[in-house]
């Protein structure tokens, strides 16, 4: 199906939401694109601004006309939104999200979605450090990877169209994969990340005058740690076994570290650092 004869709904217009209806509406042009969300006066403002034609609170004032439907919700919220609003979903329409992990929802969902139906997992590399669409930004896609964990079930047309989607979006690279490989390595690549700049931020050292102390390290190490603790907490519990393969992983290392100096062991620190040098420099090569 062609984007221009298609009606597409976005679920959840925060920030993530909200820079995809953009992204859609500048790079799509659907036939029509619409909105559900909790929040009333978000919708108005959406259609105000001319981001959507229309909004509702009610998925069935949507749904039922819904060509390709974005689930930019909580991933926890995802599965719970699908079983509710089961007969409401068009037949033959697309299914797609952009939660940051997958194994706790696609299975489920493969096992409970009608057969008329297809959830195509997805989810762009791509955001802020802000919440709710007052921040939504359709850049953030840019440059970006855009990855799908598509399922046995899916029609690789609509595979297809995700991934046209994307690269409309200015996605740098869209890569397919499965579930049990994109969670393990978003809990090393994402996850650990803000655990580590949330860690540094919550250090007793982090005062009002630590502007006279940093760096550009710092500041990029820190980026994230204004983090959104609604979305990230679900994202952790949903990922957890993962995320503490990672912890543990990343402290093993920490411990590396800490017993060469208690020792006074510079060849071991010195090690340490050359090995990451190297590493660096081949993979920063691959991009030169």
């Amino acid at each position: 199906m062609n984007f221009n004869d298609m009606n597409i709904t976005i679920v959840g217009l925060g920030m993530e939401g909200g820079s995809y209806a953009i992204a859609i509406n500048h790079y799509i042009k659907p036939k029509n694109l619409f909105a559900i969300d909790i929040n009333e006066n978000i919708l108005i403002a959406a259609e105000k601004l001319g981001v959507i034609q229309k909004g509702s609170t009610d998925p069935k004032d949507i749904l039922p006309q819904s060509d390709l439907v974005i689930m930019c919700i909580y991933p926890s919220d995802i599965i719970s939104f699908i079983k509710i609003h089961m007969p409401l979903f068009k037949s033959g329409s697309i299914i797609t999200d952009a939660a940051g992990v997958k194994r706790s929802i696609v299975n489920e969902i493969i096992d409970i979605i009608r057969d008329d139906l297809d959830f195509v997992p997805g989810h762009p590399m791509a955001g802020n450090e802000f919440k709710g669409f007052l921040y939504a930004d359709q850049k953030i896609f840019h440059g970006n990877s855009y990855l799908i964990t598509p399922t046995q079930k899916n029609r690789e047309e609509n595979i297809l169209l995700i991934e046209q989607m994307a690269k409309r979006f200015g996605c740098s690279k869209v890569y397919r994969t499965d579930i049990e490989t994109h969670d393990s390595m978003i809990a090393y690549a994402s996850q650990l990340m803000h655990v580590i700049a949330v860690s540094i931020v919550n250090n007793e050292n982090f005062s009002h005058d630590i502007n006279q102390f940093i760096g550009g390290s710092f500041k990029s190490a820190t980026r994230v740690a204004n983090i959104n603790p609604d979305l990230w907490t679900d994202a952790f519990m949903q990922n957890s076994d993962k995320l503490i393969d990672q912890i543990n992983a990343f402290t093993d290392n920490m411990n590396l570290v800490k017993k060469a100096l208690v020792e006074q062991d510079a060849d071991t620190i010195y090690s340490f650092l050359e090995k990451s040098r190297m590493k660096s420099n081949e993979y920063v090569s691959q991009f030169e």
